[in-house]
């Protein structure tokens, strides 16, 4: 009877450590799946950070238009000066024929400063459009975020209590019988203890020889596969 006793509490012991190590295995992805999250704002920034970088580059456009416009507006206040001061019609004319230069250039380099003009208004709406879809990922990321760190707590949370269970459950089991199935366990990595049906190994599916049949019917001690190792019990 004790050995039923010690298999029972086993399959028992087998399903909270199945659950255990699920558990870990949740609780290890975790910060796994944090990363991923947050690399998901990775393009999103770098969206952010290109259409900063065409503004900024129209905005110098701008300034280095107005820096040539007010040296060229220098130059003409400069040669009306001259023309004032002259008396020589050739003189006159000549430095009437710069000023016409210049203003040309003037007319021009405004025209161009308008077309930056217009470059501006479109890279800020593009920047604008940017930080908006940031922005929205940033709430979802936050959000995954949120859900990842309460899942964390949750699955540490009920790890302790199993955890317990666990203890509470291998305490009255035959010590050798337990390192014999935690040995098995550990190796194996789903199951130590399963059960045999139609004279099959449920976990690793060969045909059980007789003499193991004839073991598990005695239930004298914890009868192993012979193919796999793992403790066998019978379903009746």
């Amino acid at each position: 009877m004790h050995m039923l006793q010690d298999i029972t509490k086993l399959i028992q012991l087998q399903e909270r450590d199945q659950r255990i190590r699920a558990l870990q295995k949740d609780l290890k992805d975790i910060p796994t799946m944090q990363t991923r999250a947050k690399m998901q704002l990775a393009g999103d920034q770098a969206a952010v950070e290109a259409a900063n970088l065409a503004m900024k580059e129209v905005e110098v456009k701008i300034k280095n238009i107005q820096l040539d416009v007010q040296t060229r507006q220098t130059s003409i206040k400069r040669l009306q000066d001259q023309q004032f001061e002259t008396r020589k019609n050739d003189e006159f004319a000549a430095l009437g024929h710069e000023i016409k230069r210049y203003e040309a250039d003037v007319t021009k380099l405004e025209d161009g400063e308008l077309e930056q003009m217009e470059a501006l208004e479109t890279a800020k709406a593009k920047l604008k459009e940017a930080q908006a879809k940031l922005a929205a990922t940033q709430v979802r990321v936050n959000e995954e975020l949120k859900n990842l760190d309460e899942r964390g707590v949750g699955v540490k949370k009920r790890l302790e209590d199993l955890t317990v269970e666990r203890t509470t459950l291998a305490e009255p089991i035959d010590p050798d019988a337990l390192d014999l199935y935690t040995r098995i366990f550990i190796k194996k990595g789903d199951a130590a203890i399963v059960p045999m049906e139609n004279a099959m190994c449920g976990g690793c599916h060969m045909k059980v020889v007789v003499g193991v049949i004839q073991s598990l019917k005695q239930s004298e001690g914890l009868t192993q596969c012979e193919a796999c190792g793992r403790i066998l019990y019978l379903v009746e």
